[in-house]
């Protein structure tokens, strides 16, 4: 299993990923706005980068750390980690652990004060993954949907 930051060849393997979690949320999103939200990525590591779980030379997931939050009660950047999804057939495996452990260290590494995450409140192994990392909640998340 390698862990790394998605390049360009990689476009359709993760596009394919964020459609699983869109299905997963009941959204949809047309194919030129996920290679347009692709290519920003690359062309932005310092505000997004994403990353791919690849074994035995396939992806089988990813997840992406949007580093664009400046926390005002640290005078510092946090970040929120987004689209963490890995191929149904091979959860349970340890996949989505190592790569958000990944994604953790990574975030720590470039100095961000924290990270947040959401998850649906149905969304039970997801949530106790995220407990399991180290992750709490002490709020809700609300949202306002433009589109």
């Amino acid at each position: 299993m390698e862990i790394r930051q998605a390049t360009a060849a990689d476009q359709e393997a993760v596009i394919s990923h964020w459609k699983i979690l869109l299905e997963f949320y009941n959204k949809k999103s047309p194919d030129e706005v996920l290679q347009r939200s692709f290519r920003f990525t690359l062309d932005n590591p310092q505000q997004v980068q994403v990353f791919v779980v690849e074994d035995d030379g396939v992806i089988k997931g990813t997840a992406s750390l949007h580093k664009g939050h400046y926390s005002t009660w640290h005078d510092n950047w946090y970040g929120h980690i987004e689209d963490v999804v890995v191929d149904p057939q091979c959860r349970g495996q340890g996949l989505a652990y190592n790569l958000l452990c990944h994604v953790i260290e990574t975030a720590r590494e470039q100095g961000l004060s924290r990270i947040e995450l959401n998850a649906l409140n149905t969304n039970h192994n997801a949530r106790r993954l995220y407990e399991k990392l180290g992750f709490i909640t002490q709020s809700v998340v609300y949202e306002l949907d433009f589109n």
